[in-house]
């Protein structure tokens, strides 16, 4: 019984001699957001496009977009990727104006591209075969004439102050 005795002492002593459990770490096997290591930070989020080394009217095309044809007051670019993410490019990087955007096309109006002063731009974001095609138009309205009277404004649209043609054998 001596023996019995001794075993259940040295039994319950070492139980005590364990430490209790810390309340203060998750008992879990999958470690808390806290403790997990940020991701690196030359990772791409979700749809994120990077800038590319292309310009249009000053303003930086992403990577994969490519400039096909440029004209005087129009760029056209087009490349790999959706609509979504080029939208989503393109309005960090654009001042003022209205964004109208569905799931097959998005359209900058009247927006300012920094640097570019005085000048406004009308960008479409549209599908194509290989991904999107953006085209970017300077839409800026020219300065209206400095006429010094009403009557000089109507001979510079052609007309008389009466509303009539100055030169009815010129109906071009």
């Amino acid at each position: 019984m001596i023996r019995v005795a001794a075993v259940v002492a040295a039994a319950g002593l070492i139980s005590c001699a364990r430490t209790p459990p810390d309340e203060s770490r998750p008992t879990s096997a999958i470690a808390p957001q806290a403790e997990l290591a940020p991701p690196p930070v030359d990772h791409l989020a979700p749809g994120e496009l990077l800038e590319g080394t292309a310009r249009a009217f000053g303003l930086t095309l992403p990577r994969d977009l490519h400039v096909d044809a440029t004209f005087a007051d129009v760029i056209y670019a087009s490349g790999e990727g959706s609509i979504h993410p080029m939208t989503k490019y393109f309005r960090a990087r654009l001042e003022g104006g209205s964004l109208e955007e569905n799931d097959s096309a998005a359209t900058f109006d009247r927006v300012r591209i920094p640097g570019a002063t005085g000048r406004d731009f009308h960008i479409h974001i549209g599908p194509s075969i290989h991904g999107v095609r953006v085209e970017i138009r300077d839409s800026t309205r020219p300065p209206a004439p400095d006429l010094p009277d009403e009557a000089a404004r109507w001979r510079n649209v052609g007309l008389t102050p009466q509303g009539r043609l100055l030169e009815p054998t010129h109906l071009d």
